[in-house]
Order: structure tokens, then sequence, then C-alpha cells
């Protein structure tokens, strides 16, 4: 039997919208994420995961939206 895989759960995506709700006015207007991801909307880019990670909730497969959210938090975060 395949063992099941987690995704992130409901009450993280709550707790990861609140937090960028909480934060919006910190957010720069472009991030180069990663290597290979930089957004020049960075506003638009996390309004974006975030839809995208609310209709993909459950499913571990489809988790990049919120990956890319918490890479985002992270280097705000770091960056205080």
């Amino acid at each position: 039997m395949a063992e099941k895989k987690e995704s992130y759960s409901e009450e993280e995506l709550n707790e990861m919208i609140v937090w960028f709700n909480n934060h919006a006015d910190e957010l720069p207007k472009e991030m180069q994420i990663g290597k290979s991801a930089f957004t020049p909307d960075l506003k638009l880019t996390v309004e974006s995961c975030i839809m995208q990670a609310k209709q993909c909730l459950g499913n571990y497969k489809m988790a990049g939206a919120f990956r890319l959210l918490q890479q985002i938090r992270a280097k705000i975060e770091d960056n205080k």
C-alpha cells in the first residue's frame, strides 16, 4: 500500500493568508524569490498563489503555490 503524502492543511493556509494580510504594506514591489523565481509584481503573485492554494487544498501534488508563499514569507522575515 502506498503511503499517504501530506499536503498543507486548511489551518496552515488560513494562517498564511492572515500573515500576508497583516504584512501587505511590507511587501516590496518585486522580489527575487529564488534562483529561478522572480516576480515583478509581488502583491499580484501572492494573491494568485493564495487563490491557487485554496483551489488545490488537500492535493499534495499541487502544493507548489503554498510552497512559494512559504518561500516569500521566509525571505521577507529574513530581511527584517
